[in-house]
């Protein structure tokens, strides 16, 4: 009976999970950096790209454009650590 608690209540938190759009950059090596930054403040985020990864990376007109979501609870906090570290 225990786990079926604890299954609910993981589901649940699921549910009440939200991902938003932090922000957009231009180059995957700007995105690995803030990814880093907010890791340091115990933010996890997901980078959502169209990069093709090959041997000689290339981009064309925007195609590099990398953005970086978090989770509604912290996206206020991870605005606060980008604003205060440009």
């Amino acid at each position: 009976m225990g786990g079926f608690i604890l299954s609910e209540n993981i589901k649940k938190e699921k549910q009440d999970l939200k991902i938003v759009e932090l922000c957009r950059v231009p180059q995957e090596d700007e995105a690995l950096t803030i990814k880093s930054l907010l890791a340091n403040y115990g933010i996890k985020c997901i980078l959502q790209s169209d990069i093709t990864h090959s041997v000689y990376p290339f981009t064309v007109d925007g195609l590099a454009e990398v953005i970086i979501l978090v989770s509604d609870k912290d996206l206020a906090k991870s605005k606060e650590i980008i604003n205060q570290s440009i």
